[in-house]
């Protein structure tokens, strides 16, 4: 009686034909190429037993083939399961902490700003209201400064 899939799972089921029955060769093994007949009629003149008994034999490894082929299945079905779960849970606890860093990192952005840099610029507003003539005269110095210091790097890579 042959057995359900048993040509489709040949390939897989070979090899526990041949740790079960080690005088089978690999040739042997291809030759059969999945015919249950071949296959019972093959171990049966090789390990002199009768078919009924071997048939028999081989419904109990196919049986436990297929059940350990199954339960593999299924841990690598949940495995990758469970990597999916733990994958979005690292996710989101990275995600987490990045929107915890982004939010402190402005808090003290804006801290240093209200703090030092708006003083700074109101300061500086006051003084250009009060001295007009002379920020423009400090701006225009500086401008010639910077212009000149320009003009001499320029002027020495020439050379």
């Amino acid at each position: 009686m042959a057995l359900p899939k048993f040509d489709k799972e040949w390939n897989g089921f070979r090899g526990h034909v041949a740790l079960k029955w080690d005088k089978l060769s690999e040739d042997d093994l291809v030759k059969v190429e999945g015919n249950f007949a071949e296959l019972v009629t093959l171990i049966s003149s090789r390990y002199k037993e009768q078919k009924s008994v071997v048939e028999a034999k081989l419904h109990d490894l196919y049986a436990s083939y297929l059940e350990t082929k199954d339960r593999i299945t299924q841990g690598i079905s949940d495995a990758r399961e469970d990597i999916g779960t733990r994958t979005q849970n690292l996710t989101d606890n990275i995600r987490d902490r990045a929107s915890g860093f982004q939010h402190n990192a402005r808090e003290k952005i804006n801290r240093i700003r209200e703090e030092n840099i708006d003083p700074a610029v109101e300061k500086s507003e006051e003084y250009i209201k009060v001295h007009p003539f002379s920020a423009v005269l400090g701006a225009f110095g500086v401008g010639m400064l910077i212009g000149s210091v320009i003009g001499l790097l320029t002027s020495r890579g020439d050379d």
